[in-house]
């Protein structure tokens, strides 16, 4: 199974089983989770001295199938089969400005943090176990 379709399967799955409560919780702390993915991202382009730009690309391989009647071979017909995959390709960036982005991104975290607590305390009041 394609890698992002296994992924997607299983956010859907993770999705419907939470709670309303954890639903709750996870979209008041969307902005804090993805500052720390930022800081963390940002933290390793420098440490690298360059970022890496992610795509996901389709590609398909075809196959000869066989068409079965009564459990005889009739004739046989291409089956593409398509496949992703993610390439990863190295970007120049500008590690003065990767650290004033960084710098920026980490003054931002406490308030989206303290923002989290709040929603979360509140998502227990409005949702309790």
């Amino acid at each position: 199974m394609p890698r992002l379709l296994l992924s997607l399967s299983i956010l859907a799955l993770l999705t419907a089983c939470a709670t309303p409560q954890q639903r709750c919780i996870r979209e008041g702390s969307a902005t804090q989770n993805r500052l720390v993915k930022e800081i963390t991202e940002t933290e390793a382009n420098i440490a690298r001295g360059y970022a890496i730009h992610r795509q996901t690309v389709p590609e398909t391989i075809f196959h000869t199938c066989r068409r079965v009647r009564d459990g005889t071979v009739v004739g046989y017909y291409p089956c593409p089969e398509t496949y992703y995959r993610t390439i990863e390709t190295p970007v120049a960036i500008e590690v003065s400005e990767e650290r004033k982005k960084l710098t920026g991104l980490k003054d931002a975290l406490p308030g989206a943090q303290r923002r989290a607590e709040e929603a979360t305390a509140q998502c227990r009041i409005q949702f309790p176990d």
